[in-house]
């Protein structure tokens, strides 16, 4: 082992922890209970290199289930870490399980002050930005659209969410969303995990092998054979380590089946085995390929028909596109009848072959087309990714509190990054969980004390453009929440010039809904220019600085929607079909244009 020397240590009430003054920290700590000795010693242990704590190395220390010792060695292996770097790392993830014994923490104690304004976002070149108001619930007060299951939990939920959103007719255009959020755990969830529309599916732990379940799936529930995967959209799953598909496999290899096309990212995940981006339908038994009946990859049958006959869906299911980020898959990636996909900072033993053009950025060990080759499929390969943030994502503490992960940037990267440092989190007492109720003047409320907004899953009518004016600020959305464009044609966010640093994340922005009536084209209003503006251009960053970026993450823009499936040049348009798909009801009544 090797220690840091041995340092006492003493209350700094106005020390930075984690965006929030030391202070701060403890009053809030008071509230709950504590004295102020107590209070203001445990964030003295909860920040040990704030304030000079001693720590020692302990490989057998549990860190959320996993040992330190198998730790150090995954950063080892992985990230190409010196032994004693590997283990500083892990110190700074879990500083409270390493402090030595004999330290001392000093006797000078001060009642702190609880101040209202303070600097958390020291970035380069930018205005002062501060944060006000009221501290924040935590942990925060999880609507009904968000469960978040412990090990051994019931996990019935999870099966009743994907009944209600795997169809085609209904899952597609259905008004619910949702998350589901697993606890890290020292053993698995045992549950296999089925994705439908609508639907994200986390892990809370620091890491994704802290948050284990049995099998993650996203498959076909398609009422129409020929489309296949072709609208698997509005999914996705993260910071989660997954084993196989319990009865999957194709040529005898088993693993995750991930079956989409678009707006369905997959993101900082461990994959046991091989992951499938494709579904291989397998003929009835007894029926040959060579049968006359045997259904080619997309020839549309009667639905009836087809099942009588003993099939399901065609073979070989189209698929068409998907984009995978910070993932590891220990076996190899099948791309299959994927007809296109990009996979950026992925790790996998090797690609298998796809159907026409993928795209690969940061991917050591992926597949390269030489210049000119134009016979599918073709392979793009950029060897790192020059700048890039991994998306905020939510953290879970041993104590039950939650803390929003904002990942540094990084340059010229290649392979996955799953580290995460003390620096990197912020307490919840910081972050506003908004939900449909509030209004766009409550939540632009709490961007102007300069707080963080995670949203909870749901539909928000916006009557005002939300505005981001302080630097360093997150916007993250959960299970797909929805933010509706405002009836005066604003954009749903407005980010300023002066602001750097921000992250938007996770949310869709959609165009606003006005019945149609008896308009003509010539009557429609032109919609917003824009749904997200990221500035006005008017300010120059200097690139080279770190925090002078802003990055979106898994941000989907659309017209229709659950209200309007189709825009309203398409309504006016005599030779679209005139009702949903398996429905009667109309489509041609609305209006949504951007």
């Amino acid at each position: 082992f090797f220690r840091v020397p041995k340092l006492a240590m003493t209350w700094q009430p106005d020390a930075v922890c984690d965006g929030l003054l030391a202070s701060q920290r403890a009053e809030w700590l008071m509230g709950q209970g504590r004295s102020c000795e107590e209070a203001q010693r445990q964030v003295m242990q909860e920040f040990p290199a704030v304030f000079n704590l001693s720590q020692r190395w302990a490989g057998q220390t549990l860190c959320d289930g996993i040992r330190a010792e198998d730790r150090a060695n995954w950063l080892v292996e992985h990230q190409q870490m010196t032994m004693e770097a590997a283990q500083q790392k892990v110190m700074q993830e879990f500083p409270k399980l390493f402090i030595c014994e004999d330290s001392e923490i000093g006797t000078d104690i001060i009642r702190g002050k609880l101040l209202t304004s303070i600097s958390p976002y020291p970035v380069s070149g930018s205005t002062n930005s501060t944060l006000t108001g009221t501290i924040e619930p935590n942990p925060p007060r999880w609507p009904e659209t968000v469960k978040v299951l412990s090990q051994g939990a019931d996990y019935a939920v999870v099966d009743q969410i994907y009944e209600e959103m795997k169809s085609l007719d209904k899952g597609q255009f259905s008004k619910s969303r949702y998350a589901i959020l697993f606890e890290p755990s020292a053993t698995p969830h045992e549950v296999d995990v089925r994705v439908g529309y609508y639907t994200s599916v986390y892990g809370l732990g620091r890491h994704p092998s802290d948050t284990k379940v049995r099998s993650l799936t996203s498959t076909n529930e398609s009422p129409h054979p020929e489309l296949g995967s072709l609208q698997n959209f509005w999914r996705s799953a993260e910071n989660l380590h997954t084993g196989g598909h319990p009865t999957y496999s194709l040529d005898g290899e088993g693993g995750m089946l991930w079956a989409v096309s678009q707006a369905a990212p997959l993101r900082r995940a461990v994959v046991d085995h091989n992951l499938f981006l494709w579904y291989l339908r397998l003929p009835p038994a007894g029926v040959s390929s060579k049968d006359a009946r045997y259904p080619k990859q997309g020839v549309a049958l009667d639905y009836d028909g087809w099942v009588q006959l003993g099939y399901t869906d065609p073979i070989g299911d189209f698929a068409s596109g998907g984009y995978m980020a910070n993932v590891q898959v220990n076996g190899c990636v099948n791309l299959g009848s994927q007809q296109q996909f990009f996979a950026r900072n992925c790790v996998a033993k090797a690609w298998q072959k796809g159907a026409w053009n993928f795209v690969f950025v940061g991917c050591p060990g992926a597949p390269h087309s030489e210049p000119g080759h134009a016979v599918a499929p073709v392979y793009s390969n950029v060897a790192t990714t020059k700048v890039v943030a991994e998306k905020p994502f939510i953290v879970k503490r041993p104590d039950g509190r939650y803390s929003l992960a904002i990942p540094a940037v990084a340059d010229a990267r290649c392979g996955v990054d799953f580290s995460l440092t003390e620096e990197e989190l912020r307490d919840f007492s910081r972050v506003f969980v908004a939900q449909p109720r509030h209004t766009a003047a409550e939540i632009n409320g709490k961007l102007a004390e300069g707080k963080d907004i995670v949203f909870c899953p749901g539909i928000y009518q916006l009557s005002e453009t939300l505005r981001v004016k302080h630097c360093g600020q997150v916007l993250l959305g959960l299970g797909f929440a929805t933010l509706v464009a405002p009836e005066t044609d604003m954009p749903c966010v407005q980010v300023a010039d002066e602001a750097a640093g921000i992250r938007i994340s996770g949310l869709m922005f959609e165009a606003f809904y006005r019945p149609l009536g008896n308009k003509t084209l010539g009557d429609l209003s032109p919609g917003p220019e824009a749904l997200l503006r990221m500035g006005t251009g008017q300010i120059t960053r200097d690139a080279s600085v770190a925090s002078s970026w802003n990055f979106i993450h898994d941000c989907f823009g659309r017209v229709g929607g659950q209200e309007a499936p189709l825009t309203a040049r398409d309504e006016l348009d005599g030779s679209r079909p005139s009702s949903r798909p398996q429905s009667q009801e109309p489509l041609f009544t609305s209006e949504a244009r951007c």
